[in-house]
């Protein structure tokens, strides 16, 4: 199984932001408290991961696009159309014709903003991270949760497969379980991340769980949390995971891809190659 990271350029998050949404009173204290903060974190990346594993190419997540704006959170974007995700794939010999399926974390623009180069019908994403946004009211608020392109109609999975360790189902996304898709709401709705299963050690595709390992560690809540009583239950399960030796893997998180590295036994920032 190889696996490939591939961030769309780069953002910048007020500190603040980094506190949740729970420790501002909820999504309106973190707003305001958001416009009066004057500072930025250094540059995150934005990953996305190109997962091969012999019998088919996969992608988890498609980064930001070009001129994206921060919107509430007063995010600061910094991708240029060359660092789109087309053009990155182009520089690995890749083309989006060449994916058997592009799987979803979650609908938030710096996720999907590359899903417009893909055919719609090989897009994949938990039921209960797109039907909140699927129909009214919630779909008047798709621009700013969920900014798919006009029309777009994925395929939908659900968890109604075997619990693995805390969590309550899983969806299986290859036949012979090397790739499983575990429940993680709480930032959003159906949150989903992805658990590669490997001989020299899982690694958990984690989206937005955390910003980085050590908020896991902690157990912090960051960003807006869409319903915080399963974000923590969230944190429980995936840290008890990662404690069982599963390299843990956020879509934010710089170190992510050096302990994809390490997982797999490669030099740092070396692609994860496994016979």
């Amino acid at each position: 199984m190889r696996v490939t990271a591939v961030s769309t350029g780069s953002l910048q998050l007020k500190p603040t932001f980094l506190e949740g949404s729970p420790a501002h009173g909820g999504p309106l204290g973190l707003i305001r408290n958001l416009m009066k903060d004057p500072d930025w974190t250094p540059p995150l990346p934005m990953w996305a991961w190109i997962v091969e594993t012999g019998t088919e190419r996969i992608l988890i997540d498609t980064g930001s696009a070009a001129g994206t704006g921060g919107g509430v959170t007063r995010t600061r974007f910094s991708i240029t159309p060359d660092q789109e995700l087309v053009p990155e794939l182009a520089r690995r010999g890749l083309r989006p014709g060449d994916f058997d399926r592009v799987l979803l974390t979650h609908l938030h623009g710096d996720h999907v903003g590359g899903l417009r180069a893909f055919d719609q019908s090989r897009v994949w994403v938990a039921r209960t991270e797109w039907e909140p946004v699927a129909h009214f009211p919630g779909r008047l608020l798709r621009f700013l949760t969920a900014p798919v392109p006009r029309g777009f109609a994925p395929r939908l999975f659900d968890f109604d497969g075997p619990a693995l360790l805390d969590f309550p189902g899983s969806w299986p996304v290859t036949r012979d379980g090397s790739i499983v898709a575990l429940p993680t709401p709480g930032h959003s709705p159906g949150h989903t991340s992805f658990l590669l299963r490997r001989e020299e050690g899982d690694v958990l595709l984690a989206g937005d769980v955390t910003y980085d390992l050590p908020a896991l560690e902690a157990q912090r809540d960051q960003g807006f949390i869409a319903d915080v009583g399963l974000h923590r239950q969230t944190l429980a399960r995936v840290l008890a995971l990662v404690k069982t030796g599963v390299a843990y893997l956020p879509s934010h998180d710089p170190g992510s891809r050096a302990r994809l590295s390490i997982a797999s036994g490669m030099p740092l920032g070396a692609d994860a190659v496994v016979p």
